[in-house]
């Protein structure tokens, strides 16, 4: 996995000192973007109601999400943000278990993701999210809302969330896999190969503005954070940094087994979660 996200980088990333002189260093931030159109299953496949949700923007893109109600009502909404490939329709898979116990879902795909038009970069992606909370809010006032968000998604949930939480009520936040920092995990990406030391210096110009390790101090909700000491993607230090940056929140840790985003695999930490959601406290056990 490791070697596949280096060749991405590798191919892209001699176009990034183009890009900036084109159109802007923030344009080169839509390298961490792999979107895919086609779908690979939707969540009737696996026995689930869900309901196909438009959504719209600040800036007119039209974008497309999930909506997977809870088989049995509960107090609690998820803002699900997937990770940086594909599109929801193989992310769903992570999070298809929380409407048994309970839990709606509102499962977003950014702009270029799937039926979401657009082209994915920051800050524009920071647009979509927001676009997706508001719906819950409007259409769910009376819930408690959690922002779950994997690998990019996690990422892009901190400073979201740094910047929303009172705006939208948001009352709990679930990271899994973050990365603290963009250009460093390009360059952990680069070294796979000895080919990418020859682009590592593009990666100083990637921007740093969104990195989530300079925005994790500004969360106030309880956070909860898991990441796998085997990821081979991002590596298990970017969680632990960003861990340590929450100063100002009751936060959880706990490891994760498996690859990249594997979490929700192990039943315990789908338990930890619930346990996290409804009790707002650690489960170490």
């Amino acid at each position: 996995m490791a070697s596949e996200l280096a060749a991405v980088f590798l191919k892209r990333g001699w176009l990034l000192a183009v890009l900036c002189c084109l159109s802007g260093c923030s344009s080169l931030t839509s390298v961490f973007f792999y979107p895919q159109q086609v779908w690979i299953q939707t969540p009737a496949d696996v026995g689930l109601v869900y309901e196909d949700v438009a959504l719209q923007a600040q800036d007119g893109t039209r974008l497309h999400a999930w909506w997977l109600p809870a088989q049995q009502d509960g107090d609690w909404v998820v803002l699900y943000l997937h990770g940086n490939a594909e599109n929801i329709s193989s992310h769903f898979r992570s999070i298809d278990w929380l409407p048994a116990e309970g839990v709606s879902v509102l499962a977003l795909d950014y702009r270029g993701f799937g039926a979401s038009e657009g082209r994915p970069m920051l800050p524009a992606v920071f647009m979509d999210i927001e676009a997706a909370a508001m719906w819950l809010r409007q259409r769910h006032p009376d819930k408690k809302l959690a922002v779950l968000g994997q690998s990019i998604g996690a990422a892009l949930a901190v400073p979201f969330v740094s910047k929303a939480q009172q705006r939208y009520q948001i009352d709990a936040l679930f990271l899994e896999a973050p990365l603290a920092s963009y250009s460093q995990v390009a360059r952990h990406a680069l070294s796979q190969s000895w080919i990418g030391y020859l682009i590592w210096p593009a990666t100083w110009l990637l921007p740093s503005d969104w990195d989530p390790i300079d925005h994790a101090n500004g969360i106030r909700v309880p956070t909860m954070i898991m990441h796998s000491t085997d990821d081979d993607i991002i590596p298990y230090q970017h969680g632990r940094r960003v861990y340590d940056a929450l100063e100002n929140v009751k936060a959880c840790w706990h490891d994760s087994q498996g690859g990249h985003i594997a979490s929700y695999v192990v039943p315990n930490l789908r338990r930890k979660t619930l346990w996290f959601l409804r009790e707002g406290r650690c489960l170490n056990n």
